[in-house]
């Protein structure tokens, strides 16, 4: 598993099980969401519900930073449970 990190402005967009970047200056890139266990957001990104769905799916764990690279907070995706509870 891998760490992926973003740096530049833009979007998300989900595709299917496709992940597409589109950033301000008009470039596109593909994230092959499959292998990735962490997504660091420094950057000032739009995304969907159902990119968030897609890395609930896939727990993918997604983690923002502000302005001066501060962490600001985590989305974590909801895990199954394997278990009862006593």
């Amino acid at each position: 598993m891998k760490n992926v990190y973003l740096f530049n402005n833009g979007r998300i967009q989900r595709k299917d099980s496709t992940i597409y970047l589109v950033f301000e200056d008009g470039t596109k890139k593909t994230l092959p969401i499959e292998n990735t266990e962490n997504l660091h957001v420094f950057a000032e990104m739009d995304f969907n519900t159902s990119f968030f769905n897609l890395m609930n799916q896939k727990d993918v764990n997604i983690h923002f930073y502000n302005y001066y690279g501060y962490y600001s907070g985590s989305y974590t995706p909801r895990r199954k449970k394997s278990g009862g509870l006593r």
